[in-house]
């Protein structure tokens, strides 16, 4: 990364299709109240919409804090965060994904903490959650009050468009861990994981920003194959850290993780009145991959009867409304 001591905060932004959102997460940042040298970093991964042609127009408007990153191809998520990642000269950085944006004063706050607290690599608080096909609010806030790195493996409680953290921080990690040379499919869970370790993380015990919760994004998806992608992955991660700072995994970790995902996948189908999308998911759980991912989704664990039976009894719930109609 390009030292620049007269920057003190870089902002972040991942953009993927995201024309119905990004100028809100453009202004969010924009309109924060305070004096800091700053600059946004933008890259859009080849979004086919019009989320280039906006943030162009942002770039116009604010030529000397916008800087955008336009790919020539598609990188993906992980690479472009990181690409993105490297062409932020701020001695903090703070991210918002496209679709999100931030409530007032928190770069204020979380810069003004920072500055009086040296000695601490991460700060993050909590989230509303906006649940787009709803069109409201959950009551419940996302971000734990507490994460040490024992608390960080068992389950991420630190939401990602909340953080502020130290780009010296960061640039060990990546030196240290080299990310990129990883299959992860999350960028930074495992960065959190290391920073709990080589430095000090601090909760704020306020709401900084907006997660909108679309489905079908990476950490939402409804489909199948997805999440058993996406928490495979998560186990991938949690055992290289393991590994990494000889912490002993548990049978009882991987049951709750596991557990936990299958009863988050059934939640949003039990009541499913859409036929055609009943017949896609009867049309996945007959495939010969099934017993394979309930062999995976129940190995290790200590409720694996539960998860077996919860699979089992969503099959006919599916089955029955499918051969039903």
């Amino acid at each position: 990364m390009k030292d620049d001591k007269n920057l003190l905060l870089s902002v972040m932004v991942i953009t993927y299709n995201q024309e119905n959102y990004i100028a809100q997460t453009l202004d969010s940042i924009l309109n924060q109240n305070h004096n800091y040298n700053y600059e946004i970093v933008v890259g859009d991964d080849c979004s086919k919409d019009n989320t280039r042609s906006i943030i162009s127009e942002y770039q116009k408007k604010y030529p000397d804090i916008i800087k955008p990153i336009y790919n020539e191809k598609n990188l993906g998520l992980i690479k472009n965060y990181f690409n993105v990642l490297e062409n932020c000269h701020g001695k903090y950085i703070m991210g918002c994904a496209g679709d999100d944006y931030w409530l007032p004063e928190k770069v204020e706050k979380q810069i003004s903490f920072m500055e009086s607290n040296p000695e601490i690599g991460l700060c993050y608080g909590k989230t509303k959650c906006w649940i787009e096909n709803k069109n409201k609010f959950l009551k419940e806030k996302m971000g734990f009050s507490s994460c040490t790195f024992e608390e960080i493996i068992i389950e991420n409680g630190i939401p990602a468009l909340t953080v502020c953290l130290k780009k010296v921080v960061v640039q060990d990690y990546v030196s240290k861990i080299q990310p990129c040379s990883k299959n992860w499919l999350m960028e930074d869970y495992p960065m959190w994981l290391y920073i709990s370790k080589e430095s000090k993380i601090a909760f704020i015990d306020e709401e900084f920003a907006v997660y909108r919760v679309i489905e079908n994004s990476v950490s939402h998806s409804t489909n199948f194959d997805k999440i058993y992608s996406f928490s495979k992955s998560r186990d991938d991660v949690r055992r290289f850290f393991s590994d990494y700072y000889s912490f002993p995994l548990t049978d009882t970790l991987d049951a709750k993780e596991k557990f936990r995902l299958i009863i988050t996948f059934l939640k949003d189908y039990y009541s499913y009145s859409d036929s055609k999308k009943l017949r896609e998911i009867y049309s996945e759980l007959e495939t010969p991959l099934l017993k394979q991912k309930i062999y995976y989704l129940c190995s290790f664990t200590l409720v694996s009867w539960k998860i077996l039976n919860c699979i089992l009894d969503f099959y006919r719930f599916v089955k029955k409304k499918v051969k039903g109609e």
